[in-house]
């Protein structure tokens, strides 16, 4: 019994695994290929995709890692190269990912590749804890679909670029899997490290506290038997308050703006210079922003906002028809990223980046793991994620989309 529960567990892993490698050879492939079209930056124009040059690193550099370096992955770049600067926006980006980063940069390893390394393994490890947290309600098949779901759902390509979503959902998954466990201390650990890789780290309070309510048996009189386990909320905003201690108290990038709550959101948990990265940044109600989105993206005719309000719009349908097969804490967590993605307008598209912000939102893919049931039903979604995740590949590499 226990030989076959070790060769059980190892298969799994070998899957995960399998799966990790896959996504991670194609996207890569497309965006080598795309990089023919497009070559951005310097190695992409000095040295040709094929055939392989004399400097065999050199040529796998430009075909694996700097078909990578555009939009946000540049700022990382640079980040990692130059450190934070107060006011040319570099403050934006919360800096967990770039000093997990450091270790191999300062061995000598390539900037751009010092990034894909360490998201590349943040998601192999999030792929592992998703599925962990998928077998507290599922059955091992299902918990592997949904895992198939997520990772070739088209905006996932995200992943295995040298951004913070895999790094963030790696932490968010870790806390909603340490809340379901009532670990509480490993829950505000991980809720603590999620918020110094992305703001919103501060929303997984919501899960916490309903996690922390039920363990109170629901009721004032428990909450003051377990008064201690409450402790763990000072961990969701611990994260925001110290990056901004050091934007503000070390960088001196501006001062706590209490004029109006726009003016605190942007000093306080985001950056006074965030605008330089996305123009015509705002927090609006979600309808309000939806509003503006639909009538910019009627106006215009303009391909990227059909594509946000369409990743968007589908987005919110699968949350409704997952509703029903969610746990009530992922059901909490992913309502609030949801809205919150929903209220920020950022760009001349207004939506911009929404669908990659919404994928955070990643409990919903546990819910439809459920709802497709049927064996026609699971090839069928795979069959028309796949195409689209090379697409946005292809849209990201031309610089024709912004993710």
């Amino acid at each position: 019994m226990e030989s076959n529960a070790i060769n059980g567990r190892l298969k799994t892993i070998f899957q995960i695994v399998g799966i990790w490698l896959f996504v991670r050879l194609l996207t890569s492939l497309a965006a080598a290929a795309f990089s023919y079209l497009n070559p951005f930056t310097s190695i992409e124009k000095q040295i040709a995709l094929w055939p392989p040059s004399q400097n065999l690193l050199i040529w796998l550099n430009r075909v694996f890692v700097a078909p990578w370096s555009r939009y946000d992955a540049i700022w990382f770049e640079q980040i990692l190269t130059h450190g934070y600067i107060a006011g040319d926006g570099s403050t934006s980006f919360h800096p967990l990912y770039i000093w997990l980063s450091y270790p191999l940069y300062y061995l000598g390893v390539d900037a751009r590749l010092s990034l894909l390394v360490t998201n590349s393994l943040a998601t192999l490890v999030f792929l592992g804890v998703f599925y962990k947290l998928a077998r507290l309600d599922h059955e091992r098949n299902a918990s592997l679909i949904a895992l198939l779901l997520l990772t070739t759902f088209p905006v996932a390509f995200t992943l295995f670029a040298p951004y913070t979503g895999s790094l963030f959902m790696l932490w968010a998954a870790a806390a909603l899997y340490s809340i379901r466990r009532e670990c509480w201390g490993l829950a505000a650990l991980f809720i603590f490290l999620a918020g110094l890789t992305r703001q919103q780290g501060i929303f997984l309070a919501v899960p916490l506290i309903w996690g922390l309510w039920e363990a109170s048996q629901r009721s004032l009189r428990g909450v003051r038997k377990t008064w201690h386990a409450w402790l763990s909320l000072l961990a969701a905003p611990a994260g925001l308050i110290l990056w901004a201690i050091y934007r503000i108290g070390y960088l001196h990038e501006g001062s706590l703006n209490f004029s109006s709550a726009q003016g605190f959101i942007y000093s306080a948990l985001l950056s006074s210079s965030a605008g330089k990265v996305v123009a015509d940044q705002a927090f609006l109600w979600p309808w309000d922003a939806f509003i503006m989105a639909s009538s910019k993206a009627i106006h215009s005719m303009d391909l990227n906002s059909f594509m946000n309000l369409g990743f968007g719009i589908g987005f919110v349908i699968a949350f409704i028809i997952s509703w029903r097969y969610l746990n009530i804490s992922y059901r909490l967590y992913s309502f609030v990223i949801i809205v919150i993605s929903f209220s920020t307008i950022s760009g001349q598209y207004f939506f911009e980046s929404l669908p990659r912000h919404l994928l955070l939102a990643f409990p919903v893919f546990l819910g439809l793991s459920s709802v497709i049931q049927k064996y026609r039903q699971k090839l069928f979604f795979l069959a028309c994620q796949i195409p689209g995740l090379i697409l946005l590949i292809y849209c990201y590499v031309l610089n024709g989309w912004i993710p």
